[in-house]
């Protein structure tokens, strides 16, 4: 998990690579359609999306509606929070991925940089490079399209048409992504959103070397990776998200290692999601 430290074109949050072990799991194959979260609407699980013509501030004077346009039914949902990404999981018997997970199932177990190996992106395998003034709504594609760049299990567009919701929060220390407990600013998160220290098992904070028993030195040891499905912290700030989008326009924005993060009450055009469940028969 994670990319190399020779990679360059990657950030200091993908770094640095380590190896995890995941419990089989199930992902969708497809991020989650307007159609299918129409579902969840009027069985009353979900809030139903509501936009003017005007969404986003420009017109579309031919095709003004997004949801509740057939044309668009296959397309991915936006415009959806962490917490409604979650909800909707919820209601169709499955959860959002671990951060583990989504990278698992977009690389598969030869460390590619994009889900579909090598090469850069291109029309032909992701979606991106896009423009809303240009384009409107058809900056997207539709979630079963572009079987070329589909990942090793035959996921499709995990690289670009929407960034997805992992259920992840963000730590910038890929390395401590392994150790949630060891959470080195817990404290200032904690007083951030407003929960208290109490319900966490937040472990002191390292002494010295010269400090440090014996016993603790191998008990740090223990927690270092390898790791078993690692979940993320336990609490933070802001959601991960992955994937690239649309209007991503560098290639390596697409890579399967990229971690992008956003307060999970925040929606926007360009973030989407998929479900994952704990079995392996996730259609």
């Amino acid at each position: 998990m994670g990319a190399a430290e020779t990679d360059l074109q990657a950030a200091a949050d993908e770094k640095p690579q380590h190896r995890v072990y995941l419990d089989a799991f199930g992902v969708d194959r497809t991020e989650v359609t307007n159609a299918m979260f129409a579902q969840c609407v009027e069985a009353g699980a979900c809030h139903e999306r509501r936009y003017s013509p005007y969404l986003w501030g420009v017109a579309s004077r031919t095709r003004p509606q997004y949801y509740g346009n057939p044309d668009y039914a296959a397309y991915p949902v936006i415009m959806l929070d962490g917490d409604e990404a979650a909800a909707y999981c919820r209601w169709a018997g499955r959860r959002l991925p671990s951060e583990a997970e989504w990278e698992k199932a977009a690389r598969g177990t030869d460390e590619r940089r994009f889900p579909w190996g090598a090469s850069d992106p291109a029309e032909a395998l992701a979606r991106f490079e896009q423009v809303w003034q240009e384009k409107q709504f058809d900056v997207f594609v539709p979630v079963d399209a572009l079987p070329e760049g589909a990942s090793p299990y035959g996921m499709l567009n995990m690289a670009g048409n929407v960034l997805e919701w992992v259920n992840d929060w963000y730590r910038q220390n890929l390395l401590d992504f392994c150790n949630p407990e060891r959470e080195a600013n817990l404290e200032l998160i904690l007083q951030l959103t407003g929960q208290e220290a109490e319900n966490f098992d937040a472990l002191p904070a390292a002494a010295g070397k010269d400090e440090e028993s014996a016993q603790e030195a191998a008990r740090r040891k223990r927690q270092a990776p390898p790791r078993t499905n690692p979940s993320g912290p336990t609490t933070g700030v802001f959601r991960v998200l992955r994937g690239g989008s649309w209007q991503d326009r560098q290639g390596f924005d697409l890579s399967t290692t990229r971690r992008y993060w956003l307060d999970p009450a925040q929606r926007f055009p360009h973030t989407g999601f998929r479900c994952s469940k704990d079995s392996a028969d996730a259609r």
